[in-house]
């Protein structure tokens, strides 16, 4: 059975590694450093091993303007998108995103598009968030005819309260019963869009109309996609609330992002 590969969980590849992942596609490998170890693993990005290649990003546009390499992969997107320069200063502006998001829509299908609100973040003891422009981004999700959306509420690390302090912000993690009324009206909006919504990782959201477990990489749906089997195993190098099924990772801590958003788990706590 054919490997999904996933590029990638730990940094945005399509943004900033854009020219790397190219070119293992071309040479059909990569060299991988996987995290904890710092050992160094070669992963096959041959054509006959890759059942999908799963992009993670918060801006498509290298892929965009080179369409004709992409076309003939067999591809899925998790693409994050938000609307909070403040904790994002460095991705490019909410119109130019959400333009790419309507040409994937119209270059791949937006059954392969997985619209990632994510995370829900509150700071300013609880005062201030990042909910403001989702319903906006809701009804133009739905014109383009995507039918997913993930989310998830910030977990807080202890490199974010550093960068945090570093940057004047004071995370706030809110109660569970606010958690729960919160995803119940991102639940409703979405249904009355007919946008089916997705929890990610978070515990005590069970029994939410039109919300269910997220699985940002779902073999079931992949396996659908490109009517060929696929592993539907759960991935247990993911933490455990994790849904998703498995895959190959080929991204790497060291890989640093430029996006620079404040919540981020993945960067130092300085970057």
């Amino acid at each position: 059975m054919r490997m999904v590969i996933s590029a990638s969980r730990r940094t945005d590849i399509p943004a900033h590694y854009y020219d790397w992942l190219r070119e293992g596609l071309r040479r059909g490998v990569v060299e991988v450093t996987q995290p904890g170890t710092g050992n160094v693993h070669t992963v096959s990005l041959r054509n006959e091993d890759v059942h999908t290649l799963v992009l993670w990003s918060k801006d498509f546009r290298r892929v965009i303007r080179d369409l004709d390499f992409w076309r003939p992969q067999r591809l899925y997107f998790n693409f994050t998108l938000n609307d909070c320069p403040f904790l994002e200063p460095y991705v490019p502006p909410l119109a130019d995103r959400i333009e790419q998001m309507a040409a994937l829509v119209s270059s791949f299908g937006a059954d392969r598009i997985n619209w990632r609100f994510d995370p829900v973040v509150y700071w300013d003891e609880g005062r201030r968030n990042n909910l403001g422009g989702f319903l906006a981004l809701a009804d133009r999700m739905a014109e383009l005819g995507l039918r997913r959306c993930t989310f998830s509420f910030m977990t807080v690390y202890r490199k974010t309260i550093a960068r945090g302090r570093r940057l004047g912000i004071g995370w706030f993690d809110p109660p569970l019963p606010q958690k729960r009324e919160v995803a119940a009206w991102l639940a409703d909006q979405c249904r009355q869009r007919g946008i089916a919504l997705f929890n990610c990782c978070n515990d005590g959201l069970e029994g939410i109309e039109n919300l269910s477990r997220g699985r940002c990489i779902d073999g079931l749906l992949l396996a659908r996609l490109a009517d060929e089997p696929c592993s539907v195993e759960r991935d247990r190098s993911q933490r455990p609330q994790c849904g998703c099924t498995v895959s190959r990772d080929i991204g790497s801590y060291w890989m640093l992002c430029s996006h620079a958003c404040s919540y981020c788990y993945a960067n130092p706590a300085g970057r």
